[in-house]
């Protein structure tokens, strides 16, 4: 399917794909965007044909970047697009036409045979539902439910005879179908788990939670229609899920909204999870889904979405220059002392998840996790880290299990140290104790580091500690020059960063070598970059 870049639409009955110009490209193609018909009103065949289209498209922007003069030849380029397509669709018609030819004298030749054998079929199953329905109507009050389970095994058989597969007219609504079935044969991690039950909960709070197969189009963009008006902050509170919909609308007047990107996770994981239930149900077809929820317009003056930023090299001077590092005067265990300036380091947790962040792209909880075996060497002697979720290590997805080569730097701090001294079995950050409803191990940290920030004027919305992820990904890709593919290798690929996401679609056939991530990741200098490494080097 098409990326982020690009979107699929209805207009008049018929789909069309948009697909964003590169930025690279804008100022050469003259436009920021290229439309382009489907030719189709059928979702299924929508999407295919999109597909398709986005990758002639994508081919067409990397001829265009190779040219020495594309204005020439860009308008030429750009239509061979579509041509090709039409071409291909013509020679697909060409080819079912003849296909219906050959097929035509021995579907006439038997058509009038089958016409009437299945008059006849439909006479008799007819008669006998007739016969039924008259015997039920005498019968079905003083009926036993052996009586009833028989006549209806005739009517199920009446109607395999002729083809037809029978749909529940009854279905479990969507909170049983989530509590019963659905959150315990996903066995999803706990983040995904409180994240899917949540919007599903949301769903069902405000479409009235009926029955699966019940739902219409009308019903998803009613919904859709409350989650424009809802506050982003809604369910982060246990008090929120208590909340009816009449309560969640008014008390989300007047505060930030969801962006138009949560609205989106939301549908999607609904529909998702309608989509599992349908299969296993077979209330619907995977179209009748496609249609309950895709191309739900937005409202104007829904939010878009806001980015973490990046942390610059002055911010992070800034931080490093500041009392945790450059000396305060808390003692070893007043965590919300440690802005005050003083003479003493601590180098615990609080002094080095800032910069294991920073040289590894990890996660907070990834970092804070980490126990004494964790530490690996390769046959090489090379240091890394498992990043993995047995025991009580918890990981974002799957696709976050992964190893993470020792940055030089992280050496030449002592960071392997703190591995010696820690025994099997424990964590390397004792003083960081599981906290919160999912008891991980570094949300009291993440509170302390806002506060901090806060107090040493180094406080920015957006900026935080996952910025140091982002940090890193951007240094690594832009000032290091390291491929994509290797880069997620390291960062472990990540939703959030539609670029990475795309690099899952190669994981099954990519298999680095820990000498070959700690060769990339060597080649990440901050220092060159300006970072002032004697917050660091003097105290290692």
């Amino acid at each position: 399917m098409p990326s982020l870049a690009s979107h699929v639409h209805r207009r008049g009955g018929v789909y069309h794909l948009r697909c964003r110009v590169p930025k690279d490209l804008v100022n050469i193609i003259g436009r920021t965007e290229i439309r382009r018909s489907l030719g189709t009103s059928l979702p299924s065949q929508a999407k295919t044909r999109a597909a398709r289209m986005y990758v002639r498209l994508t081919e067409a922007f990397d001829q265009i970047r190779h040219m020495d003069n594309p204005k020439d030849e860009l308008i030429a380029l750009l239509l061979e697009v579509s041509e090709r397509q039409e071409a291909i669709g013509e020679l697909r018609l060409e080819a079912a036409m003849k296909q219906r030819d050959l097929d035509e004298v021995r579907y006439l030749t038997s058509l009038a045979e089958a016409e009437e054998r299945q008059s006849l079929r439909l006479q008799v199953l007819g008669a006998k539902i007739e016969a039924l329905a008259k015997e039920a109507d005498s019968a079905v009050k003083n009926a036993s439910p052996a009586f009833l389970a028989a006549k209806m095994a005739e009517v199920k058989a009446m109607m395999r005879e002729l083809g037809l597969r029978p749909r529940p007219t009854v279905t479990p609504t969507v909170t049983e179908y989530l509590e019963q079935t659905y959150m315990e044969e996903r066995k999803l991690q706990d983040d995904a788990r409180r994240h899917i039950e949540n919007y599903v909960r949301i769903f069902a709070r405000v479409t009235g939670d009926k029955m699966m197969g019940t739902y219409e189009r009308s019903d998803v963009v009613g919904y859709v229609r409350v989650l424009e008006v809802l506050k982003a902050s809604l369910g982060k509170s246990p008090k929120d899920a208590e909340l009816e919909v009449d309560d969640m609308i008014r008390l989300s007047k007047g505060k930030p909204t969801f962006s138009a990107t949560t609205i989106e996770k939301h549908v999607q994981h609904v529909k998702s999870f309608f989509a599992t239930a349908a299969r296993a149900l077979r209330f619907a077809d995977s179209d009748e889904i496609d249609f309950l929820f895709d191309d739900v317009e937005l409202s104007e003056g829904v939010p878009k979405a806001q980015k973490r930023k990046t942390w610059s090299i002055d911010q992070l001077n800034a931080l490093f220059a500041s009392p945790v590092w450059a000396g305060t005067a808390s003692g070893p265990h007043e965590w919300t002392r440690r802005h005050e300036p003083g003479d003493a380091i601590h180098r615990d947790a609080y002094w080095w998840l800032p910069p294991l962040a920073l040289w590894t792209g990890a996660r907070l909880e990834e970092l804070a996790q980490l126990h004494h075996e964790d530490l690996k060497r390769d046959r090489t002697g090379i240091p890394f880290i498992l990043i993995h979720d047995e025991g009580v290590r918890r990981v974002k997805t799957e696709h976050s299990i992964r190893s993470v080569p020792v940055h030089p730097e992280l050496v030449r701090m002592g960071f392997p140290d703190l591995f010696k001294a820690s025994r099997h079995g424990e964590r390397i950050f004792p003083e960081l104790q599981p906290t919160g409803r999912l008891q991980k191990f570094g949300d009291t940290y993440s509170s302390h580091f806002t506060d901090y920030r806060r107090h040493c004027g180094l406080y920015e919305r957006w900026r935080d500690f996952h910025s140091f992820r982002r940090t890193f990904i951007t240094a690594m890709r832009t000032r290091a020059k390291i491929d994509l593919f290797t880069v997620a290798a390291i960062a472990g690929h990540d939703e959030e960063l539609p670029e990475l996401q795309r690099a899952r679609q190669t994981e099954d056939y990519t298999d680095y070598d820990i000498s070959v991530l700690a060769e990339a990741i060597g080649k990440l200098d901050y220092a060159a970059m300006g970072l002032g490494m004697e917050p660091f080097a003097a105290r290692a």
